[in-house]
């Protein structure tokens, strides 16, 4: 039977003598290694293969393998080399077709972290923002991350591991508009400054959490401590779409999912999606993505499209 998809919150801890967290998998999302400062390794389970976020930024690189990477509201095919840039708590997931092999390089940021006070730092900004939503990056940048982050792993703390680090946000700060591409369509975190940031972000994780529940608006803005105008504005204005549609992209994704990684029938993925209704389920999955979800299952397990957008 299908357990329910709940956005985990993953705990990012940096020790003392480190700047940022570097992490390795070589066979699956599940079996990581932890590269720590001090050139000690630790095996940890890993949580790439489920909804997730954390405070901090991501990068992560695939370096062998393909599949689906579904990040905010945006699902798309990778194949290796790919290189992602993930915003603070954006919530993502990869699903993998196969073994693979990659790096995730976690880090803070903020807008009050001494980095920026380095006058260099600048160049950075505009990327910062744009991985609000999920950036690919593509271009010389992807070798320069996978050379990097190899001489980071491989010669462990000092200045060494710092400069491999610097070497990839510059690489970063050089890439050009036709080099990144957004991937989600707006960000699902508000910022910081925003004074409804908690309560959005509970109604939020709700719906990620129990959308395969009976969930109402009213019940969601109960969660949220807002009143009904204040709460369809704000959620408005940092999903970019209203509660309705959100919940519906957020179930359909989900479906998707399912689709892709078992076998069952489709009457039983739109139930344990929140869909009682299965004719009103394939409306609303052919509305979204333009097929059926059988379809949908035959065309991405044979490979036959690189990109399924969410409008």
């Amino acid at each position: 039977m299908y357990d329910s998809i709940t956005v985990k919150d993953e705990q990012v801890k940096l020790m003392p003598d480190e700047s940022f967290r570097l992490l390795r998998w070589q066979t699956n999302l599940r079996d990581i290694t932890l590269l720590a400062a001090d050139g000690t390794c630790r095996a940890c389970v890993g949580v790439g293969h489920e909804w997730h976020h954390h405070p901090q930024m991501e990068l992560t690189l695939v370096e062998r393998g393909s599949g689906t990477l579904f990040i905010g509201d945006s699902m798309t095919r990778f194949q290796a080399p790919d290189l992602v840039l993930i915003g603070p708590d954006m919530p993502h997931f990869w699903h993998m077709r196969q073994a693979s092999a990659g790096f995730a390089l976690q880090f803070s940021a903020g807008a009050e972290h001494p980095f920026w006070q380095f006058p260099e730092s600048a160049a950075l900004r505009v990327l910062w923002e744009e991985a609000g939503r999920g950036v690919r990056v593509s271009g010389s940048a992807v070798q320069t991350a996978v050379a990097a982050l190899h001489d980071a792993a491989e010669h462990g703390g000092g200045m060494r591991r710092l400069a491999a680090f610097m070497n990839i946000l510059a690489a970063l700060a050089e890439t050009g508009d036709g080099d990144r591409r957004e991937l989600a369509s707006t960000t699902f975190a508000p910022p910081e400054s925003q004074i409804a940031y908690r309560g959005l972000q509970k109604a939020i994780k709700r719906i990620f959490n129990h959308f395969h529940e009976d969930l109402t608006l009213e019940s969601i803005r109960r969660e949220s401590g807002m009143s009904k105008a204040t709460f369809e504005r704000h959620f408005k204005r940092h999903t970019g779409r209203p509660f309705t549609r959100f919940l519906a992209e957020v179930r359909l994704n989900a479906a998707c999912r399912n689709l892709l990684e078992t076998d069952l029938p489709v009457s039983e993925i739109a139930l344990s999606c929140g869909y009682g209704n299965l004719s009103y389920f394939h409306r609303q999955f052919r509305s979204l993505y333009t097929c059926s979800p059988l379809a949908f299952r035959r065309t991405f397990r044979k490979g036959l499209r690189p990109d399924v957008p969410v409008s």
